[in-house]
């Protein structure tokens, strides 16, 4: 939840040099899930907020960030910036340039489903952020190149409490089973819940995995490592494979492998109440 690190080995199979764009999408950020759940933004006050850097072997490279703005597969990025709107749809960023709107204009923007009014004098973005960053890329004939991309996730978030069910509804699209279920219970029971009933957080992490298919050929060679925080944190995902390896450590190993799908983590964590007491 606090960093990820990505490390590609390319190899050019070709007898000729190769200059080609590299580009690294981020997860959509989607305007109304920014409002209505705590979605962990790294920092708000960055043009780079997720703090995202890379290496050519070992080499810094220089990269460039593009934001645009898509509304039912359209992009209204232009639109955006005609009415004066950043594509952030960061909450303190985005509420902040709607109520310097004209009534007349907010009214104008909600009809297109740009804009949504959740309450008196608030407003989420109805539009999602893509984000991507980008380089111009050597790649050696007959050799390889190890690239590495770090950054801090942004981490959508939730919580369970006493009052709540067996945590079947916040799990169910991460394929939890019945162990993980009995974990959850189990650690809603040891967990205790801070003033507001909270027991367990959620953090949901997402890492755009399918652009895999565009190479040449599956990836030879994939591992994916997730560390927790604690003993105590349960970790769920759809991706089949994933095996506790220690405390906080799972693993998933393929060979010629071609994504089907994103990759999608829940960590549940207890509230840092219960770690404090432990």
């Amino acid at each position: 939840v606090h960093k990820i690190t990505v490390r590609y080995i390319f190899r050019n199979n070709s007898p000729k040099d190769i200059d080609a764009l590299v580009e690294f999408p981020l997860p959509d950020l989607e305007g109304i899930r920014v409002f209505v759940s705590p979605v962990g933004v790294p920092d708000e006050k960055r043009l780079n907020f997720v703090d995202f850097k890379a290496t050519c072997d070992g080499k810094p490279v220089r990269t460039r960030m593009e934001a645009r703005g898509f509304l039912k597969g359209r992009d209204v990025t232009p639109l955006l910036h005609a009415a004066g709107l950043p594509v952030s749809v960061q909450y303190g960023t985005i509420l902040s340039a709607i109520r310097n709107l004209t009534p007349t204009k907010r009214k104008e923007l909600e009809k297109e489903g740009l804009i949504e009014q959740i309450d008196t004098n608030m407003w989420a973005a109805g539009w999602i952020e893509r984000i991507k960053f980008y380089w111009r890329q050597h790649f050696p004939a007959h050799s390889n190149v190890t690239l590495v991309q770090t950054y801090r996730p942004s981490v959508g978030g939730g919580y369970f409490d006493k009052g709540m069910d067996d945590g079947t509804l916040p799990v169910k699209d991460f394929c939890a089973g019945t162990e993980a279920l009995r974990s959850i219970a189990e650690l809603k029971q040891t967990a205790h819940p801070d003033t507001t009933g909270m027991t367990i957080n959620e953090r949901e992490i997402d890492f755009i995995l399918t652009t895999g298919n565009n190479w040449s050929g599956p990836i030879r060679h994939f591992r994916l490592l997730v560390k927790s925080d604690s003993a105590q944190d349960i970790v769920l995902t759809c991706m089949p494979g994933l095996k506790r390896i220690g405390p906080t450590r799972y693993e998933l190993s393929r060979t010629n492998f071609h994504p089907s799908s994103d990759l999608k983590l829940l960590i549940l964590q207890p509230n840092r109440q219960t770690n404090a007491s432990k």
